[in-house]
Formats: C-alpha cells, sequence, structure tokens
C-alpha cells in the first residue's frame, strides 16, 4: 500500500552524457547513489532516450543504448543540450519539444527509486546541472510540473550550489579550514575554494573559483601519450594554487581523473590534507541540498554568497492582522533564478508600494518606491498583484498589475514596472590565471 507521507528526499544530477540519481538512506541518513538493476557500478546513467517504431514505447539509459543496437526506432541523445536551446526533436516524423522528454527521461530515472523504497514517495528534490542556462532551467521546471512535482517540493541548483552543500555537510574536522576541488571535464579543468567567514552572523560562505582549460584542456588528456607531463601540468597547478593556504580537504571529480595518471599527485596532496575522488560529489551534493530544503541541513547555519545568490533580503511594508510588519520577500543566499516571488494585497488608497532592500554584506538598507499614476483616478476598490523577478543577480524587476476586484470592479489592466540595480556581491571573485 502507498504511504500517503512523503519522506524522499532526492538528488538528481542531469549530465549531458551521463545522469546520477541520489537518496537518502533512512537508516545512515546520508546519500547513496540508486544503481541501475540495483548494480553498484551502474550509478552513472546514460542520458538517452529510445523510441521504439513497432510498439510505441519508450525506454532510457543502458536499455535504451541495448535497444538501439537491436531494435528499430530512434535514439535520442543531446537531452540537455536541446532543452538549453529548446531545440524541437524529429521522432518518427514528429516534433517533440525538449522539455517532454526531459519528463520522459527523469520520470524513468526517478522510477528507479521503486526498487529500493516501493512505497515511498518523493518530499523534496533537487536537481542540479553544470550550465545556468535559464532555457533549460525552464525546461526541467516545466517537466517537473508534467510529474507532478511543484516547486514547493523542487530545486534546480548549479554543481556550485551542490558543491558547497555537499562540502558543508561533511564531518566538521573535514571543514576546519578552506575547502577546494578540482573538477576536471570535457571543458577542462576548474578550480573551486570555500572559505568560511565566522567572524559574521551567521557565518559567510564565499566561493571562489579558478579557470584552467586553457592549461590543462580536456583535449591534452585525449592526445596525450604521454601522462607524465599531463600529471607534471597538473601538479604544477595544485602547488600554485594551494600555495599559502590552509586548506583542511581536497575533492576531486569529473570524467578526467577517471584513469591513475594523477595518482601520485594526489598523493602529495595528501600532506596535511584529507583527499577524496569520485564521480558522484554533485549528485551527492544535491541529495543534501534537498535535505536543506526541508530546514534539515547543516547550510541552514550559514548564509552562502556564491556568484549566482542574491545578497540583499528584500522585505515590503505591509499592514495584516491588525500589525504594521515587514514582510519577507527575497532571502539573501537564494540563487538569482530561483527567488522569484508573487504576492496580491488590496491598497488603501496608496499611490506607491515601498520595498526595503537590506543589504546583508556591510547592513546597508535602501528604500525603494513604485509608484501606480492613475491608479485612483477611477474611484475603486482593486487587488494588485506584485511579481518580483530577477534577470542576474544584480537586476532585480518589479512589476505590479492591477487584477480589479471580482465582477464589480472589473481591472483596467494597467501594469507598473521598476527595474531596481543590486549592488555587487563583493565578497566572491572570478581569479584570472595570472593572479
Amino acid at each position: 500500500m502507498l504511504s500517503d507521507e512523503r519522506t524522499l528526499l532526492v538528488g538528481v544530477e542531469l549530465g549531458e552524457e551521463t545522469s546520477q540519481i541520489t537518496c537518502f538512506n533512512p537508516n545512515t541518513y546520508e546519500p547513496e547513489s540508486i544503481c541501475f538493476k540495483s548494480d553498484p557500478e551502474k550509478y552513472l546513467i546514460p542520458t538517452v532516450l529510445f523510441y521504439r517504431r513497432d510498439t510505441g514505447d519508450w525506454t532510457f539509459g543502458e536499455e535504451a543504448l541495448e535497444w538501439n543496437r537491436e531494435k528499430d526506432g530512434v535514439l535520442v541523445k543531446q537531452l540537455v543540450s536541446k532543452a538549453s536551446q529548446n531545440e524541437l526533436v524529429v521522432v518518427d516524423d514528429r516534433e517533440v519539444e525538449p522539455k517532454y522528454l526531459l519528463e520522459r527521461f527523469i520520470k524513468r530515472l526517478l522510477g528507479m527509486l521503486k526498487v529500493e523504497y516501493p512505497n515511498d514517495t518523493i518530499r523534496s528534490l533537487v536537481i542540479t546541472v553544470k550550465e545556468k542556462n535559464m532555457i533549460l532551467i525552464d525546461n526541467i521546471y516545466s517537466a517537473l510540473q508534467g510529474l507532478g512535482i511543484s516547486k514547493l517540493r523542487a530545486s534546480v541548483q548549479s554543481h556550485e550550489q551542490c558543491f558547497v552543500n555537499y562540502a558543508m555537510n561533511q564531518p566538521k574536522e573535514l571543514r576546519v579550514n578552506d575547502i577546494v576541488l578540482f573538477d576536471f571535464n570535457e571543458e577542462g579543468l576548474r578550480y573551486y575554494q570555500i572559505s568560511v567567514n565566522r567572524r559574521t552572523e551567521p557565518p559567510t560562505v564565499v566561493l571562489n573559483k579558478r579557470d584552467f582549460k586553457d592549461i590543462l584542456p580536456y583535449s591534452l588528456l585525449q592526445n596525450n601519450t604521454d601522462m607524465e607531463n599531463v600529471a607534471y601540468v597538473f601538479e604544477s597547478i595544485t602547488m600554485n594554487v594551494l600555495h599559502k593556504q590552509i586548506v583542511s580537504t581536497v575533492y576531486v571529480t569529473g570524467v578526467g581523473f577517471e584513469d591513475n595518471w594523477c595518482k601520485d599527485v594526489l598523493k602529495k596532496l595528501c600532506v596535511g590534507r584529507r583527499v577524496f575522488a569520485g564521480q558522484n560529489l554533485y549528485a551527492k551534493g544535491a541529495c543534501y541540498a534537498a535535505r536543506e530544503m526541508i530546514g534539515e541541513g547543516k547550510l541552514k547555519n550559514y548564509l552562502y554568497l556564491g556568484e549566482e545568490m542574491l545578497a540583499v533580503n528584500i522585505y515590503t511594508p505591509m499592514f495584516t492582522e491588525a500589525k504594521n510588519i515587514e514582510y519577507p520577500l527575497v532571502e539573501a543566499g537564494t540563487a538569482w533564478y530561483n527567488a522569484n516571488k508573487t504576492i496580491s494585497f488590496i491598497p488603501d488608497g496608496e499611490i506607491e508600494v515601498e520595498l526595503l532592500f537590506e543589504y546583508v554584506v556591510g547592513n546597508q538598507v535602501e528604500h525603494h518606491f513604485v509608484t501606480m499614476d492613475g491608479l485612483w483616478n477611477m474611484e475603486r476598490k482593486t487587488r494588485i498583484e506584485m511579481s518580483i523577478e530577477f534577470s542576474d543577480t544584480h537586476t532585480c524587476i518589479v512589476r505590479l498589475h492591477d487584477r480589479g476586484f471580482g465582477e464589480i470592479y472589473p481591472s483596467s489592466n494597467r501594469v507598473w514596472e521598476k527595474i531596481i540595480p543590486i549592488q555587487g556581491n563583493t565578497t566572491t571573485k572570478e581569479q584570472s590565471k595570472g593572479e
């Protein structure tokens, strides 16, 4: 019998070539990989679909590759890049929108949970992607909506966010000092460093990064038969970035680290540090992020100010339940693409809406006003719908819509809009290779 209570905390890494799914084990309460046919070696699921012409059936992953070798049909690859570009896909003379392909793939990926947890349903789900592309993110949310999973229990997050979630949920001894990550994928080598400022309240988590794809591109790994030279380049980079840095833990991940060419370099990194290598860091980080969504994670005691996170709290003064309050609209530490908010209110003769922007760094407060010109030219009650959106971390777009007041006072269809600049998040920075 299916339980009515949603219990599963799920993380998914949606990749161009392979994807992964993780879930919190109810006994250990730690993320574990969900593997194809329960084979512990098969936690990387090919991100492909196959449409079988004779039956009209779809399948995914390893089975899709098997069907492609054995049966007549259409193999659909590059689901992520197609969804990033809203590219229509022709399947058996029919054009299919990429969001529907994502829906099919994600449905089957989540269906793997039924093997281990046949009677449980999802409480919170985080999907992590490498590319912060709004078209892709919107398509993922649309796919989830088609599966009956709303934004109330689902979130799309970047690899960077999930690395922070993973690192900050590890035992305390692994995060006493800075934490670094080397990610070597098809785009080359990337370096991330987490620092925590414990002198602020709450403590702030900062993520700095450096790009080494020009020095150590993936092509060098593919074309170079002298792997000692590749290891030498990687060791030189590690010595450069870790010089005079106090680091507790080093993580390495990515397809570029799959072979043992760098094992001697990793041994040297172990001097005075803990070093971990694996391919499921982002997927498990997404699982930790799913726990954060229900308020039970360790990151809730920190404020993460990554480059995609808003460094401002936004409130609006409001009179409700017989008292004046500052109603919270946006919370600092939220990714700008997940911070949209819509509320409705009935103005009592006001012609403007006040917004308070409270910056968490520097404690500065700004007062902004959106004026509703011409609202009271007609004597009537009305309901105002206020939506707040962000085009990036520096730009807030506020729109006020006159929605009318039922059939008595129809909407005037008036819309007022104001673009409010947000101060830059100066606590994070992108470093060049020469710094």
